[in-house]
């Protein structure tokens, strides 16, 4: 199968006038009033329509958390089209996110708009995220450096934590959750969301999971230690709001600690304490009811302490971000046409304070952006630019143009195009030996063409092409592992996910999703991305008070190095989720991924989770 740079060409050429979210959403069409039900904040950075977004979205609520069989992020990520988790190993682990084939590196991941990175690796450890913490996430695929800056050229997942306000008619609402894991461990969490007498709204939430894992590594892998490596994890959300007649004062945080261990050769360590924190004030301040601005204040720790037991001394490497941010934006009408202005600044500083000896420890980021869309009838078009000044590699330029356009009131057709880029983190351009501070930012340019088709009631289509094209990416090869830019990367991909439901107890869901990954520098495929991933769901309502429902993903198989001379398996693995309302407020689930005990990697040498099973209770109140 092959997807030719003309059809990507051909496409975007003849609608430019499009991108929109994810399963139709209805619009206005020819004075035809359809209400837009869902709102996400991602990809402009200001609400906005799902139906009127300008870039492909998955938005997962809490309930389809809920439905999910994952334990942790990593597990609940992989069964979207487009997202790929490798892990070195199960719970706690280290994993890397990619998004249509752009590395985790490459890939913004924000909890509540704020970045949560280390700045010495460049990715965000998604161990540090837990489930019951988390209310909605929304992921805007594609290039979004216009919005965010650096590192935004694969997507941005943003993770949008549990808020407050009033449940329907009572003042405060919660829940109450626990359960058990195989292999053995278990959780406990619990959430209080509300809104005070004085008119603050409030949540909080803390929860508590462990297990006592498996064996990582296999056995042939450097550095094996035949033992489990286990998994603690306490956390701890907040979020207060409070609206005033002029706006709105906000504030949320997460907070998580973990002990994590993994494999390593005597002496060196295999135990780490984690300690990660996002979080943020800000205020909105209303001008008139089309204009208004935001000011927000944010910071962002990554803390690890590695050891090992028996053996003097630890490794410690601490990041530190802290920022600023302030928009404006205007909204008008002229005529038939709705128009949005937003303009706005960015800076934050990043540090490093290690046991390991950089050269340098800190620098500063800035920025300007301006963002302008417009709304006529069935016609929306999205555009923005953005300056980023970075201390150490000078200024970069980025830019994004898309637009949708809804052909019939159940059909919209989307394109975009836009540009990104990469900054080097820390570890690239400052580490002993092996850091290069003469490195330059990693560019991108990424189209995207698309339909949302409402086929029936019942029938839901979402169909997507896409190429991004990469130069001046960083690599490091053998001997010296010195990194430098010189390498060219494209890939060009199609997406397909079809929802059917036959009744109110039958509906089936399916995705589909190829990719060409290929360094145009060598010819070969981009290491850890797989060609062929598709997904398959089907839920059955048995009882008014159960729900059933069961997965298949097939993960195709991929590359484990650049030379493409080692090749990791594709695999099939089934899920199964059995959910019983005891009444509306106590629910009993019982899930269990990976059912048949599939053997697999996504990473060379390390094992992923066999069959893992969850029981677990929650009352709401």
């Amino acid at each position: 199968m092959r997807i030719s740079n003309h059809l990507v060409s051909l496409a975007a050429t003849v609608s430019i006038l499009v991108p929109a979210g994810v399963m139709a959403q209805p619009v206005a069409v020819n004075d035809e009033t359809v209400v837009l039900d869902t709102i996400v904040v991602t990809p402009l950075r200001r609400a906005g329509s799902l139906a009127r977004s300008t870039s492909s979205m998955i938005v997962i609520d809490r309930a389809e958390i809920e439905r999910s069989a994952a334990t942790d992020l990593q597990s609940l990520l992989t069964n979207y089209n487009g997202i790929t988790v490798n892990a070195n190993g199960g719970m706690g682990a280290a994993s890397s996110l990619t998004i249509r084939g752009m590395s985790s590196m490459q890939t913004v991941v924000l909890i509540n708009g704020v970045r949560t990175a280390s700045a010495t690796t460049g990715a965000t450890s998604l161990a540090n995220i837990p489930l019951s913490a988390i209310e909605r996430i929304e992921i805007a695929k594609g290039p979004h450096s216009a919005q965010y800056g650096a590192d935004a050229i694969g997507g941005v997942v943003n993770v949008i934590t549990r808020q407050g306000g009033l449940c329907g008619d009572k003042a405060y609402c919660g829940s109450v959750s626990a359960g058990v894991l195989y292999p053995w461990g278990g959780y406990t969490s619990a959430n209080l969301q509300g809104r005070s007498t004085d008119g603050v709204d409030y949540a909080i939430g803390a929860a508590l999971i462990g297990t006592e894992g498996y064996d990582f590594t296999a056995p042939d892998y450097f550095g094996h230690e035949p033992d489990k490596d286990g998994f603690l994890q306490g956390s701890f959300n907040l979020a207060l709001s409070k609206d005033f007649d002029w706006g709105k004062i906000y504030a949320d945080g997460l907070l998580s600690r973990s002990r994590i261990r993994y494999d390593n050769s005597y002496p060196y360590r295999n135990e780490a304490y984690a300690t990660a924190f996002t979080g943020k004030v800000g205020t909105r301040i209303d001008h008139s009811e089309d204009w208004s601005s935001t000011v927000e204040f944010s910071t962002g720790l990554d803390h690890s302490r590695d050891f090992r037991k028996g053996v003097p001394g630890f490794d410690r490497f601490q990041t530190v971000r802290t920022g600023l941010l302030a928009t404006s934006t205007r909204e008008f009408e002229t005529g038939k046409v709705s128009h949005s202005l937003t303009g706005g600044v960015e800076a934050y500083r990043e540090q490093v304070n290690s046991t390991t000896a950089y050269d340098e420890k800190a620098r500063n980021l800035a920025a300007v952006y301006g963002q302008y869309s417009l709304e006529y009838e069935a016609l929306t078009v999205d555009s923005g630019v953005r300056y980023d000044y970075n201390q150490q590699f000078g200024d970069v330029v980025t830019y994004n143009l898309g637009a949708s356009y809804a052909i019939l009131p159940d059909l919209v057709m989307r394109s975009s195009f836009g540009t990104g880029f990469r900054a080097p983190t820390f570890n690239e351009l400052y580490y002993p030996y092996f850091g290069n501070p003469d490195l330059q930012p990693e560019k991108s340019r990424s189209y995207e063409v698309g339909l949302n088709w409402k086929v029936t009631e019942a029938t839901s289509l979402d169909l997507a092409v896409y190429q991004n094209r990469l130069k001046d990416a960083i690599i490091s090869v053998a001997p010296t592992y010195l990194p430098y830019n010189i390498a060219r990367a494209k890939v060009t991909g199609l997406e397909v996910e079809l929802s059917h439901r036959f009744n109110e107890r039958w509906s089936v869901r399916g995705s589909f999703e190829y990719k060409q990954p290929i360094d145009e520098d060598t010819g070969n495929d981009l290491a850890y991305r797989e060609r062929v991933k598709a997904a398959g769901e089907l839920s059955f309502k048995a009882l008014d008070s159960l729900d059933l429902t069961g997965r298949l993903r097939y993960g195709g198989s991929r590359y484990a190095n650049a030379s493409n001379t080692e090749k990791l398996d594709p695999y099939v693995t089934a899920d199964l989720v059995a959910v019983y309302s005891f009444d509306e407020q106590s629910k009993l689930k019982v899930s269990v991924e990976n059912l048949f005990d599939k053997d697999y990697q996504t990473v060379s040498g390390y094992v992923a989770p066999g069959r893992t099973i969850n029981v677990g209770l929650t009352r709401n109140f």
